[in-house]
Parts: structure tokens; sequence; C-alpha cells
């Protein structure tokens, strides 16, 4: 799956315009507060919608679209990793709380393949770079910096949502309206270096890893429509 690289510094309309069409259209707008959808009876058809997705994941697209070559790739897998981490920890409570079949299929793929990745990038961040996870962290740009924190203390906010509802279907529920805009998240951060990483593994790592979320958004809207 191909994507068109940006030439120079994008404009925001630019990267929206990029990941819209890879998220068919599940956009908000790029600098509209976020905020969690309270978890409550499952019933009500207005409940059965996805988050919305982290209008700093926009941001942050568009941050790494004005990075080129090693910035791009140490900027990129300082947050993917993290991110990564934080989708597993939510299929973990899947997978203890949830009852849905295919959910629960769904969360074990979720810790396998992005376990997988996590222990490739940070193999790759030391062979290319020398750098852990960590030292990657500390030396991107200030503005992704400020980007990767906001998405991070986002990340803990769902994790502890999702902590605190009970067993059974409205934990498939709540965990399912929750991976979508975090998977959504995770397209938009692959979207660079799946067209212009300097290395040919990573954009092929990166091109995997959007055909996988996709595919699990795709399913999951599915699931939960079916639900209403």
């Amino acid at each position: 799956m191909g994507s068109t690289p940006f030439r120079g510094r994008p404009t925001v309309a630019a990267t929206i315009a990029v990941a819209t069409a890879l998220l068919g259209g599940a956009t908000a707008p790029a600098f509209a507060r976020w905020e969690a959808t309270p978890v409550s009876a499952h019933t009500q058809t207005e409940t059965l919608q996805p988050e919305p997705t982290s209008p700093t994941a926009y941001e942050f697209g568009e941050t790494l679209a004005g990075l080129e070559g090693e910035e791009l790739e140490i900027t990129f897998l300082a947050e993917i990793i993290g991110h990564h981490q934080g989708a597993i920890e939510m299929a973990e409570l899947e997978l203890e709380r949830g009852t849905s079949p295919d959910i629960r299929t769904h969360a074990e793929n979720i810790v396998a393949d992005q376990q997988h990745q996590i222990e490739q990038f940070t193999r790759w961040l030391d062979q290319w770079y020398g750098l852990t996870p960590e030292e990657a962290m500390a030396q991107v740009p200030a503005e992704a910096q400020e980007e990767m924190k906001i998405l991070e203390e986002e990340t803990q906010m769902i994790i502890e949502e999702l902590s605190a509802v009970e067993a059974g279907e409205d934990f498939d529920v709540a965990f399912v309206q929750k991976m979508i805009p975090h998977h959504n998240s995770g397209i938009i951060e692959f979207l660079e270096p799946q067209s212009r990483a300097v290395h040919p593994q990573l954009r092929v790592a990166a091109t995997a890893g959007i055909t996988t979320q996709q595919a699990q958004v795709a399913d999951f809207r599915t699931w939960l429509a079916g639900r209403a």
C-alpha cells in the first residue's frame, strides 16, 4: 500500500487528507479538544460509536512529515514503541475481562503482532543509532516530545478507564470503542516512515502495521455496528 510523500513541511490539511483516505473518513478536526467518551450501558445506540481519534495524533503526524532521514526514523521509533505498549496493555485487559471470542482473538493478535514490532523496532534503534527507546525519546525535537507526552497521557487515561469496566460484554464494547481510535493514531504515525524511511525494512514494517491495523479497525467497526 503506497502513500504520497510530502515535499517540504506539509499543511495540516495535507496531513489530514492522507490520514482520512487511510482511515476511511474516520477523522476528527485536527485541533479539536480530545475527550474520552464515558463508559456506560451499551444498550444506547449513541454509545456504540468509537471514540474520536486524538487530534494530537494528527499534529504528531504533521511533525513527522516535517522531519527527514535519521531524525524521522528516531522520532517515529521513539513514539511507536510506547504506542504499541499501550495497545498491548489494553489487549491484555480484554483477555482478562472480555467475553467475545472474536474480540478476544483480535486482542491475542494485537499482543503478538505489536510485541514483535516492539522487539524489532527496539533492535533497529540499537543497531542503526546505538540508542535505547528512552535515549531516543530524549533527543527527538521538542515539538515531538510535547506531542508524545500528551499521547502517552491520553493512553494512560484510556487504560485507567478500561480498568474500571467490569468483565463481560460491556468490557468488549468499551475495548473496541477505545481500540479503534488507538489504532487510527498508529496508522497516522506509520504514514511517513512507510514512504520516506531511510531503511527499507522500516518502510516494509510500517506498511505491514498500516495493513494490519486497518483490517482490525474494519472488523471492530463491523462488530460494534452489530451490537446496536
